[in-house]
């Protein structure tokens, strides 16, 4: 007999490792039904090995996921893939949902070609459950910080006599604006919380020249400036925020000529998400009344955005905020 071949002790011992192995073991025969499986993933599928035997794993699989197992079987099956790993749902007798980490492979046959794989199952049911715990917490956290920091900036509002929903609509429209211009969602949460505290600084202003209503004199227009270099020194100690969210609040006073503030940036050098907001918050200031202006129309304010492209605004983010239905975003109403 060849060495290289089991003998009939090697097959016992086999038998015992299959048997003892301590995971869940499952051979599938090519059409993807149950020809062998071990106790333990038996105890699994919480059935009997006998009363498993037969059955199709993809009746055993959640319906979401049978296009994926589907898929990994064929891969192996094709010789595609060696291994296929795959995360997926199975449903119990007793109809619990239970996740799986399977490891599935070709089960050689001592002569001939292979007619099934082999699966081994890891029950990571309880790692599932703490991830989608941790990520709801997470979602929670998330929400109670943009929920205080738009509040933070509404807040902001009634120093400033800023007509009421000025932050929520810019916000609103500012993050309408950039969907469109096709950011991601990473980058429009930044953009949604420089948006919510982008006049922060202003805290930092005394109220003589916050709240006078004529014309600032040239060092009172000096004074105010500095409320975007306040409002960026605050922000950045609020150690979640991201570094975008940052850069709105420092530069949505640029100019695309050069000529804003603080840090006189020119065209492309402003970063985009303040030249995505810049266009939203002066759309918003010229449409809403102020101690000292009435409140421009939705027309002139347009044309007024429109003109300041090539000079105050990118003149594509121009192009795009004019073509978009986004002036509609309105959360907050005009009174």
């Amino acid at each position: 007999m060849p060495t290289d071949l089991p003998t009939d002790r090697d097959s016992v011992d086999y038998q015992l490792l299959f048997e003892c192995a301590g995971a869940g073991l499952v051979e599938i025969d090519f059409g993807g039904h149950i020809r062998r499986i071990n106790p333990d993933g038996a105890g699994f599928f919480g059935q009997t090995a006998d009363a498993l035997k037969g059955q199709s794993v993809l009746d055993l699989t959640y319906a979401e996921d049978i296009p994926r197992t589907t898929e990994a079987l064929e891969q192996v099956i094709r010789g595609v893939v060696s291994m296929a790993v795959l995360e997926k749902r199975y449903v119990r007798a007793d109809g619990e949902l239970l996740w799986s980490r399977s490891r599935v492979s070709l089960l050689p046959k001592r002569t001939g070609p292979a007619d099934s794989v082999v699966a081994v199952i890891a029950d990571i049911t309880e790692l599932k459950r703490a991830q989608q715990a941790l990520e709801a917490l997470n979602l929670s956290l998330q929400a109670t910080l943009e929920g205080g920091l738009l509040g933070l900036g509404m807040a902001l509002e009634a120093r400033d006599l800023e007509t009421s929903g000025h932050t929520l609509r810019v916000m609103r429209r500012s993050v309408h604006l950039g969907r469109a211009l096709g950011l991601d969602e990473e980058t429009l949460t930044g953009l949604k919380h420089g948006a919510s505290l982008h006049d922060l600084g202003k805290l930092t202003i005394p109220d003589a020249v916050l709240l006078k209503p004529g014309r600032l004199t040239a060092t009172e227009w000096a004074i105010m400036q500095r409320h975007v270099q306040n409002g960026y020194d605050i922000a950045a100690r609020i150690p979640t925020l991201s570094p975008s969210a940052l850069e709105v609040v420092r530069h949505h006073h640029e100019r695309w000529d050069g000529t804003g503030y603080p840090d006189r940036r020119e065209g492309a050098d402003i970063p985009l998400l303040a030249r995505i907001f810049a266009v939203c918050d002066v759309y918003d200031a010229l449409t809403s009344e102020r101690p000292y202006k009435r409140a421009w129309p939705h027309q002139r304010a347009l044309d007024e955005v429109r003109a300041q492209g090539g000079r105050q605004f990118d003149p594509q983010i121009v192009d795009a905020f004019l073509s978009l239905d986004a002036l509609q975003v309105d959360p907050a109403p005009h009174p």
